[in-house]
């Protein structure tokens, strides 16, 4: 029997600057549980099949599991290198994890949290996301202004792909066809087609950080860190419609599949930003810890 805990969807804020995760109760909007973990909390994880979230420790050099039903931390377990991306299979047996120094990615199994294999992606590899048939990883590489395209079977990198300067955080669209990255230093995102690998750049803001697709898959939201607001862009019209404003430094960013609604962690005020996804316009702020982040698949689904 599930506890009922486990109904309600859930956020999972990493607090870079006090070492805790924040639990926000996306029904009511408030934070019903502070974690600490290791130092510098930076990545996350969600994997609603097993009811666990996992947390990259960057200046902790490890990865915490927490318990998605009783919001316990349940284990921490240490790695080598500073780990910051991370990213799960769709089957939820693999998470893979971004070195960012050792410019590696790292496969643990889930069930026992040992490392399976290592693979080298490029330099400074910093998003990661699986294609929605988990078939292919797609890597961030910073360093290498690129995205590696990995064959999850052979753990062979199939192609690499030529983006903008310094790309960042990643997404994929439900379907699997399209790959959306983000170029800080050059203040675009690139659409690339997973199948025929052609791309275009679509300009943002000032120094964006992380993007996600709207829950019908019409919309893209990104993170403009410098202009603390956030882009909105028709993808039907490949052309920003709005720009919403938010905390200070808006860096994480995902949407609730159930409400429509984007929840964005800003880095220096200490917040989560919360959009009406119907609206597009800025709900709520719900306070969280110091240097909130929440790099990665930061919302776990409950079972209704």
């Amino acid at each position: 029997m599930v506890n009922v805990a486990s109904a309600k969807n859930t956020a999972y804020i990493t607090n870079q600057g006090d070492n805790t995760v924040s639990v926000i109760d996306i029904d009511s909007n408030k934070v019903i549980k502070t974690i600490a973990v290791p130092k510098g909390p930076v990545g996350v994880a969600t994997a609603s099949k097993l009811h666990r979230v996992f947390i990259s420790n960057v200046d902790g050099q490890s990865i915490s599991v927490i318990d998605g039903i009783n919001q316990k931390l349940i284990r921490n377990i240490s790695v080598k290198g500073s780990p910051v991306g991370l990213a799960l299979t769709p089957d939820e047996k693999i998470l893979y994890v971004a070195d960012w120094v050792s410019d590696r990615i790292f496969a643990l199994e889930t069930s026992s949290m040992q490392t399976l294999y290592e693979i080298k992606a490029g330099k400074a590899p910093a998003g990661l996301i699986v294609s929605p048939d988990g078939k292919k990883l797609y890597v961030a590489n910073r360093d290498s202004d690129d995205i590696a395209i990995i064959d999850t079977k052979t753990r062979q990198i199939s192609a690499r792909i030529p983006v903008g300067k310094h790309p960042f955080g990643v997404s994929v669209s439900e379907n699997g066809e399209q790959l959306y990255v983000v170029n800080v230093m050059e203040n675009s995102i690139s659409i690339i087609n997973t199948f025929s690998l052609k791309k275009e750049t679509l300009k943002v803001g000032e120094h964006p950080y992380c993007v996600a697709a709207s829950a019908d898959g019409k919309f893209l939201y990104v993170t403009n860190t410098q202009d603390d607001n956030v882009s909105v862009i028709d993808l039907s019209i490949k052309e920003t419609i709005a720009k919403i404003k938010v905390g200070e430094v808006p860096e994480g960013i995902n949407v609730d599949q159930q409400t429509g609604n984007i929840y964005v962690a800003n880095w220096s005020s200490n917040q989560v930003s919360v959009i009406d996804g119907k609206k597009q316009n800025l709900l709520m702020q719900i306070k969280t810890g110091d240097k909130s982040r929440a790099f990665g698949n930061f919302i776990l689904k409950g079972e209704k």
